[in-house]
């Protein structure tokens, strides 16, 4: 009986390191298949752990370039590619890509709403991934183009595509411009609304128009409200943002917090933005002393996660518009230094 005892233990033992052989090597298989993945940064989390979306969806191409991802610069309202010599983000995107950066200029509709302008700038994201063989990228975007970023990332679900988001004087809040100019305000006639219109688009239209209507509706302080409300930020992406600052104030108390700090120089507001910077004194306690704007949005609209700080520049001294080959001679500013300053945040943080 001893023996038989003796014969089936050993028999047992022999079953027993085989089981934990097989599982071993099951185990090892996974792990160095989970570990080659990882390191050609192609597998994401799966949809469980992402509320449920689809995972084919989600997964990068097996083998694509991690960090640091290209850089997607996308225009705001009224924005435009290129007029003759002038680019909308004026010549930021060659100085880039003088430093060695990768770097798309977007191109989307000027004149509509950003759940529709997003659609355009999914297919650039997706593009700039098949052209670059990278994972994701890394979107800026300049007033209505940072809302846009938002729009693709939670409104089409291209939060496993985008690192981050870093907007500039991006109404996240809405611009009481646009309020006005879609009939929230009464007592503004006709003539002041084309006045205030063509300074933001720099042609005359009618504020009736279908695509402007849109636009301009989404863009409004309730109509952001509305929409902030149905766009949650997405937990894989980082959000940045940077705030303008000009008709000469400081706004120390408004752009505090900054991880880049205030500036203590002035910035003179561009004419062709004083009617619609006229409209912040109706909203402000002191009309003489409207609340701290770039002419178009003010800072605390334009504070979206990360707040990186305020920079002494208007509505268009922040893309170099109109034409800025040099540092303003008053504010100091430089367009082209702040996307630079930017970027290098984006690298320090592993983007």
């Amino acid at each position: 009986m001893q023996t038989s005892t003796s014969a089936t233990s050993a028999s047992g033992s022999r079953k027993s390191v085989r089981d934990k052989r097989a599982k071993l090597r099951l185990f090892g298989g996974l792990g160095a298949s989970l570990s080659l993945c990882l390191a050609l940064s192609g597998c994401g989390p799966v949809g469980s752990e992402l509320g449920g979306e689809e995972p084919d969806t989600l997964l990068q191409p097996l083998g694509c370039k991690g960090a640091p991802y290209p850089v997607i610069l996308a225009h705001g309202f009224a924005g435009f590619e290129r007029i003759g010599p002038l680019n909308y983000f004026f010549q930021v995107g060659a100085d880039l890509r003088s430093r060695g950066e990768t770097v798309v200029e977007a191109k989307v509709p000027p004149y509509e709403s950003s759940d529709v302008r997003a659609k355009a700038l999914g297919v650039i994201i997706d593009d700039t991934l098949k052209t670059y063989n990278a994972c994701k990228v890394n979107l800026i975007g300049h007033s209505q183009g940072g809302i846009d970023g938002r729009a693709v990332i939670s409104g089409l679900g291209y939060g496993s595509k985008v690192a981050s988001l870093t907007t500039v004087s991006s109404p996240h809040r809405g611009t009481e411009v646009a309020d006005v100019v879609s009939g929230l305000v009464p007592g503004f006639s006709y003539d002041v609304i084309n006045a205030i219109l063509k300074a933001l688009t720099g042609v005359t239209d009618s504020p009736g128009s279908p695509n402007l209507k849109a636009a301009l509706g989404q863009l409004t302080t309730p109509g952001m409200q509305r929409w902030n409300a149905a766009h949650p930020d997405d937990v894989r992406v980082k959000y940045y943002s940077v705030a303008g600052r000009s008709v000469g104030r400081i706004a120390s108390s408004e752009c505090a917090g900054g991880a880049w700090g205030n500036s203590v120089r002035i910035d003179l507001l561009d004419p062709l933005l004083a009617i619609p910077e006229g409209v912040f004194a109706l909203y402000s306690d002191n009309p003489l002393l409207p609340r701290p704007n770039d002419g178009l949005v003010t800072v605390q609209s334009s504070k979206w996660g990360k707040f990186l700080g305020c920079v002494p520049a208007d509505h268009l001294d922040e893309v170099g518009q109109i034409g800025h080959l040099f540092p303003d001679l008053i504010s100091g500013f430089s367009h082209k230094e702040l996307y630079r300053k930017i970027v290098a945040e984006l690298r320090k943080d592993g983007f």
